[in-house]
């Protein structure tokens, strides 16, 4: 028969065992939770790179007819210089729209350092307004491949999030619609936005005709590195799904029509603590 003694020292084993076991699980969690803190990190940094090459292409965009509107002007001063024409109104005339040009560009920096500067606290903010500033950036991509655009701003819908990154997340579903216009070779091009407000939530809706996604596929979309195209990252939607959250809100994909319809969906108020 076992002693009181040898009972208590092999329940205390038992226990050390526990706790070691323990421990070692707690340690490989965290170096787990490690892991994939530096995945996401890595990540978020090739995501910033794609979207540093969306934000130099728009500059391009963006900056094409101030420049060409400069040339202009410069050829204009030489035949001017020339023909001597050039007096105190022409120099006036010449400072003033160059100054106009070039405010023009500046204007379009300033835009785009400011949409890239993540917000650093939650705030209410317009989606219709956050909408608007992801299009001016990024209109002149979509019309020079011939997509149209529907957004009826009808009120001021108030959200409570970060404006800058609900902008961000905007911005990888126009760019991943214009990827597959150009990919389908889809000829009359169009996405509709709409914005419905419930109680709890301000839902912004994007809606294509670029062909829609196999059914099969759905449930892979927010997945890192997964997509439909063929030189694509797939870590616009997986961002904008982890920005959504960032949020309490979420993303939503689903075929409608003939294409794709993605939700935005973000808190009306500030979250009650549990």
């Amino acid at each position: 028969m076992k002693t009181e003694d040898s009972i208590e020292r092999h329940d205390r084993e038992l226990i050390d065992k526990y706790e070691f076991i323990n421990k070692q699980l707690e340690k490989r969690l965290q170096e787990e939770i490690a892991k994939n803190r530096d995945k996401d990190q890595l990540l978020i940094k090739h995501s910033r790179f794609a979207a540093m090459g969306e934000m130099m292409a728009s500059i391009g965009h963006q900056w094409r007819q101030p420049l060409n509107g400069l040339l202009l002007l410069v050829q204009d001063l030489r035949d001017a210089l020339e023909y001597g024409e050039i007096d105190e109104t022409y120099i006036d005339r010449f400072t003033r729209e160059s100054m106009m040009q070039i405010q023009h560009m500046m204007q379009t920096i300033n835009d785009f350092r400011k949409f890239y500067k993540p917000n650093s606290e939650k705030i209410f903010f317009s989606v219709g307004d956050s909408i608007e500033e992801a299009l001016s950036i990024f209109l002149p991509s979509l019309k020079n491949h011939g997509i149209d655009v529907e957004f009826e701003i009808r009120g001021q819908q108030t959200a409570f999030g970060y404006p800058n990154e609900f902008s961000q997340a905007v911005l990888n579903i126009l760019a991943n619609a214009r990827d597959a216009f150009v990919f389908r070779e889809i000829p009359r091009r169009k996405i509709h936005i709409n914005i419905h407000e419930s109680s709890e939530y301000i839902r912004a809706e994007f809606m294509d005709n670029a062909g829609g996604i196999e059914p099969e596929l759905l449930h892979k979309l927010f997945d890192p590195h997964f997509t439909t195209k063929p030189h694509g990252s797939g870590l616009g939607l997986y961002m904008s799904k982890m920005m959504l959250e960032k949020m309490n809100g979420e993303i939503t994909v689903k075929n409608a029509g003939d294409g794709v319809s993605i939700t935005l969906s973000v808190p009306t108020s500030i979250p009650k603590e549990r």
